[in-house]
């Protein structure tokens, strides 16, 4: 009877509870990002600080009010300033994730309405050269110089850094990095003269990418993060590259997580139990043809059809293009 809960779990929890979610029905405390970054919500949004270790903000994304990401982009934030602090250098800049409950911000985002995307400001140097804390966007041309006669330029070995930085946390699984191409091509042919590892640089690759058809983002940073499997139940949907997620099912963290989570909302069944009753989805979420580039139709449908950046077709590219800000 037990296992057979476990199944009826399988079956309807993630419908039920993205049903939930829009009725405003989450009673446990935990954020929950609902649908797409462009035509998503956010539930019990987390705010993040103004200011923390190796990070803050400025008064233009105070006003805005778009402060609420989910818990796990919000400890990313932390985590990655933490991070930055340990090193010299100016602190992050932090501009707009989502508003409250997610939803369109259309006034200033495509985006941001799931509560799985931050602004970061690009790290700069005044006309002298001297590291300065970024106090607004500026547009900067392909060579990194401001437009606006500053002479303020982007200091690439920091934003490397912030690279690095976001790409090696654990509090959450970075998907994309959208920025200006040049800016990107630089700062990995940097991460790679000061010898880097060839797995950070082929990341860094992979997610550092200019928008088809969206902002070229010579101005700012945006970052987006995968669906947490626990979002994944309530409705969160991942679209785009799938591989650096990837690295988590190969250490079973999906696998994992999943059952965890069930066995906690049905208190009387053991993680065993709803592992066992989840066989085989936890198998082929914790097996590796996705980590061998396989298309199989079971993990592709199980992972939002995830596809390989390198094999993704014109709708794909204008798909999430229309993701971006």
């Amino acid at each position: 009877m037990k296992l057979f809960v476990a199944m009826l779990a399988v079956s309807g929890l993630a419908s039920g509870l993205a049903g939930c979610a829009e009725l405003g029905m989450i009673t446990d405390g935990g954020s929950a990002s609902i649908g797409k970054p462009s035509k998503g919500s956010l539930v019990d949004g987390v705010r993040v600080p103004d200011s923390g270790e190796g990070f803050t903000t400025r008064e233009i994304w105070r006003a805005r009010g778009n402060r609420y990401g989910t818990a796990e982009l919000v400890d990313l934030i932390v985590g990655t300033g933490r991070r930055m602090a340990r090193t010299p250098g100016q602190r992050i800049v932090v501009a707009d994730l989502s508003s409250q409950r997610g939803g369109d911000v259309r006034k200033w985002h495509k985006a941001h309405q799931s509560g799985r995307d931050v602004d970061l400001v690009y790290f700069m140097r005044d006309a002298t050269g001297a590291s300065m804390e970024a106090d607004a966007m500026r547009v900067f041309d392909r060579d990194g110089v401001a437009k606006d006669s500053s002479g303020i330029t982007i200091d690439m070995p920091r934003t490397w850094e912030l690279m690095r930085a976001l790409l090696t946390g654990d509090e959450a699984t970075v998907q994309w990095i959208f920025m200006y191409q040049p800016f990107a091509d630089r700062l990995i042919e940097y991460g790679a003269s000061i010898g880097e590892s060839e797995e950070l640089l082929a990341r860094a690759k992979l997610v550092m990418k200019q928008p088809g058809d969206s902002a070229r983002h010579d101005d700012h940073i945006h970052v987006r993060i995968y669906c947490s499997p626990r979002d994944l139940l309530y409705g969160c949907v991942d679209i785009g590259p799938m591989e650096p997620m990837a690295e988590r099912i190969a250490s079973r963290e999906r696998g994992e997580s999943l059952p965890r989570m069930v066995a906690s909302m049905l208190s009387d069944l053991t993680v065993d139990a709803i592992e066992d009753a989840l066989h085989p989805t936890t198998k082929v979420l914790a097996s590796s043809p996705m980590l061998a580039g396989s298309s199989s139709p079971n993990v592709s449908s199980l992972l939002d059809d995830g596809k390989n950046v390198s094999t993704m077709g014109d709708e794909d590219e204008a798909e999430v293009s229309r993701l971006d800000v």
